[in-house]
């Protein structure tokens, strides 16, 4: 009986896996969710490998009129580590209520505060000075001012 369960355990492991990846895949169509997100045609900012909590250079962060989009880039989107994580996440302009660019050890950190309950994002993108002024300027055009954008370190 020990042979058996010996041969049996990597397919047990491996249809389990499969299962839960297949489950993933038929939520994701069934809510609307990308299986392979890109970049929005109207972004005005985009960065492919950002990184963020629970998530090292695996999300798309995209900006275009409307808000904030951060995705995790496939298979990092599948078998429900996004909606553990909390990685994905849409924020629109208008609920922005602080941008603050932090240092951290190795990065640059980009912090941003919003919704009426100040949910914090804590981003880390190659380009955030570029993130920034792009938010600034969308901020601008839908009449919200900047003073709530801090930098903590100077932009290069």
């Amino acid at each position: 009986m020990d042979q058996v369960s010996e041969v049996l355990t990597p397919f047990v492991a491996f249809g389990w896996i499969a299962l839960v990846v297949g489950m993933s895949i038929i939520y994701r169509i069934r809510v609307g969710k990308p299986i392979y997100p890109r970049i929005p045609t109207d972004a005005v900012f985009a960065e492919r490998w950002a990184s963020g909590p629970f998530a090292l250079n695996c999300l798309l962060v995209s900006v275009t009129s409307d808000g904030i989009s951060v995705v995790p880039k496939f298979p990092f989107n599948l078998m429900f580590l996004s909606e553990f994580y909390g990685l994905e996440r849409c924020v629109p302009i208008t609920t922005i209520q602080s941008v603050e660019q932090t240092k951290s050890l190795f990065r640059n950190n980009v912090l941003i505060t919003y919704g009426k309950d100040r949910k914090t994002l804590r981003l880390r993108l190659s380009k955030p000075g570029q993130f920034l002024t792009t938010i600034r300027k969308l901020q601008n055009s839908v009449g919200i001012g900047t003073s709530a954008f801090h930098q903590n370190t100077p932009l290069r």
